[in-house]
């Protein structure tokens, strides 16, 4: 059965029922538009920000004024902020690379990766990078955000690629964020070679940002960008994997970096790792792998004690909604798991929430709390019809 709504530039109806072992809390749909001001990009991975409140889902065009998106859970409302980017610039042009156009894209910033947004510190930031029109050359900063005075107070240069480089790419991450410490940590990093894969050559950076402080926690040297990193706030512990391919027999590796005892280490793990969440008390990793479907369960505390199972492939996204069960989100369904004996319960398909294709790419979970499952292949104009369901 497909719910019915009423589709317009911006399609949002909400409704609460119970279908299938889970409550369906609210339904919404927000597709790309160039033609509104302020514009309107839809993030292919969207997130939890706000203590759970708000869902991050997108941001302004990089012509338009600098601004973010966000789905309210609770007033079921779209949330538009601007961001006070180009007062700070014309304040500060001689910090950065290029100016001001009239034509086209006007500032030579974009928010490159939104990291956080939090009312309880009035606090957020995000990941800048600055270029010219007529430059090659990039710089890449780490920008605070005080939301109540509503301006920019930290920008904190991060990377460099110089005007001569021309294979260095660089990428960021999101890891998470604790509301105990009121920190938020994420990625950084740069391959100095696309089409080298197998140098140990992506220099790779894990920042923890508290307050209006930044610190850089590690750097590492790996052959692979850091990957769906996952963050556990009650343990204190960072995972980072690596993309490879099964095909490609890259023996792709993750990383565990347990802050309260500043251990970094480096394990094996399953190729394609869309899958990754810890357990509750933090002392059990899993990690489903898309493209075989192996399943990994690691003990945090001795990365060698591990074992490994098949379910099934075309995952996206593993978490636990509630207690006592582990969803391995595919495109045909939520395929919920026993976490101990890893049976599976039960499956809901797919197929009751989506009457036609289905990707469920972006999907995300509010660890023990709900899971929005979305889907890029609901809107034919290119948006991703999302459900927030909530376990029963």
């Amino acid at each position: 059965m497909m719910f019915p709504y009423f589709v317009t530039s911006v399609i949002c109806f909400f409704f609460v029922c119970s279908l299938f072992a889970q409550t369906i809390e609210s339904e919404f749909l927000f597709s790309t538009n160039f033609d509104v001001r302020p514009t309107f990009v839809e993030s292919s991975n969207p997130y939890f920000v706000n203590g759970g409140k708000w869902i991050y889902i997108g941001k302004t065009a990089d012509f338009d004024e600098p601004g973010v998106y966000f789905y309210d859970t609770n007033s079921k409302q779209k949330i538009y902020k601007s961001i006070p980017l180009e007062t700070y610039y014309l304040a500060h042009t001689t910090d950065f690379i290029g100016q001001i156009e009239n034509k086209g894209k006007r500032l030579p910033l974009t928010i490159y990766e939104f990291l956080y947004y939090e009312e309880g510190n009035h606090r957020a930031g995000f990941i800048l990078e600055n270029k010219g029109k007529s430059s090659k050359a990039k710089k890449y900063f780490y920008v605070g955000w005080d939301l109540n005075a509503n301006q920019i107070d930290v920008v904190e240069p991060i990377f460099e690629i110089p005007e001569e480089d021309s294979k260095s790419f660089a990428q960021s991450s999101y890891i998470g964020y604790s509301e105990k410490d009121q920190a938020a940590y994420f990625t950084f990093a740069v391959d100095a070679d696309l089409k080298d894969d197998l140098s140990e050559d992506v220099s790779a950076f894990i920042y923890k940002i508290q307050n209006q402080n930044l610190t850089k926690l590690k750097e590492y040297k790996s052959k692979f960008y850091p990957y769906t990193p996952e963050f556990h706030p009650e343990s204190n512990q960072i995972v980072i994997a690596a993309y490879a391919e099964a095909f490609q027999n890259r023996n792709p590796l993750g990383y565990l970096l347990q802050l309260d005892s500043n251990t970094f280490q480096s394990f094996s793990i399953p190729s394609t790792p869309y899958g990754i969440c810890f357990s509750k008390d933090g002392k059990t990793l899993y990690m489903a792998a898309s493209d075989t479907g192996e399943v990994r369960i690691y003990n945090t505390d001795n990365l060698n004690d591990v074992k490994k199972t098949k379910w099934g492939t075309h995952g996206h996204r593993l978490g636990f909604w509630k207690e006592g069960e582990l969803v391995w989100v595919r495109n045909s369904g939520l395929h919920i798991y026993d976490p101990k004996t890893l049976k599976q319960k039960k499956v809901i398909p797919t197929k009751k929430f989506y009457k036609n294709y289905v990707n469920v790419s972006g999907s995300v979970f509010l660890p023990f709390q709900k899971l929005v499952l979305r889907n890029i292949l609901e809107d034919p104009k290119g948006g991703a019809s999302s459900r927030i369901l909530i376990a029963d």
